[in-house]
């Protein structure tokens, strides 16, 4: 493996790991089409980094066959290049229908039907488009050096309407949603913030502005791709569709190998920077980095909790020359306990030995009482351990 391809593939592998804290925040807040967004970023960041792990040696064509990964990573692809339009586009419907204020089926984040709609418009069309594949393919696959699987279409008419044109349409209805937010967003820039807060949306001026700007960025990032593969595919296509033609069974086993160059993962490596963009707009807000403390404070706290000692016996603090006794959450005392022994086995041996003598243990508490004070339980907050414990102390009282 050269040196460029190791950068590809650690370049991919860094974007993966990045939006992983971006996909969980997403998803805790139901944010469907930014979730599916980030979703089929990482997929296609986790596959670019497989294929090219494997196939950018010099002997690409004799490592491995690509049977069975290159079969499921291919269909995934093909669902992922139309899935992030179609997320994109619900994005920018979403802002779009926000600013607008009209219809409160958008505002509601946790309602049935706008879930609904979100998850037809995200995943029905790029599910359609991997059953519909199959029509299309000529050949099982093909193994490019530094790309890995890539799928071989017919020189037909029905490629153009199965799959090449779409994206491009996808392209331009989240290019028309987004242009319109814009717009709106321009033309109620100074009640955007009412708009937002009365709307509830779970948005604020930060979390509208980071979404539509990447919407735009993923926008110019997918579209001169999308029309690009366009215009240079539908130049070899001459040929109507047959059935019997495109799968001929002779070729459709035959798996071929090319050389054509690092340019073909330049689609890749956009994804890659398309992630890194994404890392920084939702990984490093205020939102994030709070879900970052929280996390870091949930590790720390279980791993002081395995790596302290269990104690069955209470730990006497001093505090201001007074002997104050501290009851740890593991600890045999119950939380409603007025005895402040070290043990609940010495005052056993204590009680029997007064059983033994005859005397009244009634009359023995109601002396101590009286000389020592009653003990009562008081709860504080132990700032100095993070603030997230609640700990009790037993203190004496004066009488």
């Amino acid at each position: 493996m050269n040196s460029s391809a190791a950068g590809t593939a650690a370049f991919a592998f860094i974007a993966f790991f990045l939006l992983i804290p971006a996909f969980i925040w997403h998803g805790k807040c139901r944010n469907i089409a930014a979730t599916l967004l980030i979703f089929w970023l990482m997929l296609i960041d986790l596959i670019g980094f497989v294929n090219t792990m494997i196939w950018s040696g010099a002997d690409f064509d004799q490592v491995y066959s690509g049977k069975g990964w290159c079969d499921l990573t291919l269909k995934l692809e093909v669902g992922a290049s139309i899935g992030k339009l179609c997320a994109i586009t619900c994005i920018s419907m979403n802002l779009y229908m926000i600013l607008c204020a009209q219809k409160p089926i958008f505002m509601d984040s946790k309602s049935w039907k706008k879930i609904v709609i979100d998850l037809a418009i995200c995943l029905v069309f790029p599910i359609f488009i991997m059953c519909v594949n199959y029509i299309i393919q000529s050949r099982r696959f093909a193994i490019l050096r530094y790309r890995g699987c890539s799928a071989i279409y017919s020189n037909t008419n029905a490629t153009i309407g199965l799959y090449l044109i779409w994206p491009i349409i996808w392209s331009f209805i989240a290019f028309v949603f987004a242009a319109l937010t814009l717009y709106k967003y321009i033309q109620k820039r100074k009640d955007v913030k009412d708009i937002l807060m009365c709307t509830n949306s779970g948005l604020n001026i930060k979390r509208f502005a980071r979404l539509l700007l990447f919407c735009v960025l993923v926008i110019f990032g997918m579209m001169p791709l999308a029309i690009f593969y366009f215009v240079d595919s539908v130049g070899t296509i001459r040929e109507p569709f047959h059935w019997s033609q495109v799968h001929d069974d002779k070729l459709w086993g035959v798996i071929e190998y090319y050389d054509f160059g690092y340019i073909t993962v330049a689609d890749k490596l956009v994804n890659s920077m398309l992630s890194i963009i994404a890392f920084l707009l939702f990984g490093l807000g205020s939102d994030a980095l709070q879900m970052y403390k929280s996390l870091f404070r949930k590790f720390s706290q279980n791993t002081v909790t395995e790596t302290l000692p269990l104690s069955k016996q209470s730990t006497y603090v001093q505090n201001g020359g007074t002997p104050t006794k501290f009851n740890s959450p593991n600890s045999q005392f119950s939380r409603g306990t007025n005895f402040s022994d070290p043990t609940m086995r010495e005052f056993d041996d204590f009680t029997d030995v007064i059983k033994d003598l005859g005397i009244d243990q009634t009359d023995v508490a109601r002396n101590v009482d009286q000389e020592k004070g009653a003990t009562s339980l008081v709860e504080c907050d132990e700032k100095g351990l993070g603030g997230d414990f609640l700990y009790t102390y037993e203190v004496k009282q004066k009488p």
